[in-house]
């Protein structure tokens, strides 16, 4: 192999690592970047809840856009659904866990599952996971991963999360 085509190998190969990192991102900060805990203890068995996700902030000088945000631990008892971005329209985040259904409930669902955030700034967005409860719940819902594109790179970050459903009388 020629000299030249060796060197067109390389700078592709190193193109492509740089493209997507194994994780590493220090953009975001979120309401939970060390984990507060919220709790809820009046679910019932085969009722779906919305679980709130951190509100997030770019902390960086470059805008980011969010592809993705999940629940890392799932514990036995629960079984997340579906995933939505949603606005919180007027008022400060929410941060907790509403019954699906619920007409009070002011999130305004997002067209699209990315949330773009500029350079320092905090989002108005941020994810909900609809979680089913299936028994009872063994352990917390904890860690919030999240996907992130800054230029050409991809990077994933962690931010504390921890939601703690149970078994309970249902609210009135």
């Amino acid at each position: 192999m020629s000299r030249r085509l060796f060197a067109v190998f390389l700078a592709l190969g190193a193109a492509a690592l740089t493209s997507c990192s194994d994780g590493g991102g220090t953009a975001l900060a979120g309401a939970g970047k060390s984990s507060n805990l919220v709790g809820y203890e009046h679910t019932q068995v085969g009722k779906e809840y919305w679980v709130t996700m951190p509100q997030m902030e770019n902390t960086s000088g470059k805008p980011v856009t969010v592809l993705s945000g999940k629940i890392v631990h799932v514990p036995a008892g629960l079984r997340i659904t579906a995933y939505r971005v949603v606005s919180d329209g007027t008022g400060p985040h929410p941060y907790g866990v509403i019954p699906v259904g619920v007409t009070d409930h002011n999130a305004l669902a997002h067209q699209g599952s990315s949330i773009r955030i500029p350079a320092h700034t905090l989002s108005d967005l941020y994810y909900e996971a609809r979680v089913k409860v299936t028994g009872t719940v063994h352990g917390d819902l904890t860690t919030c991963h999240y996907e992130y594109r800054q230029g050409s790179t991809t990077y994933r970050e962690d931010i504390g999360c921890d939601t703690r459903i149970r078994l309970g009388k249902p609210v009135s």
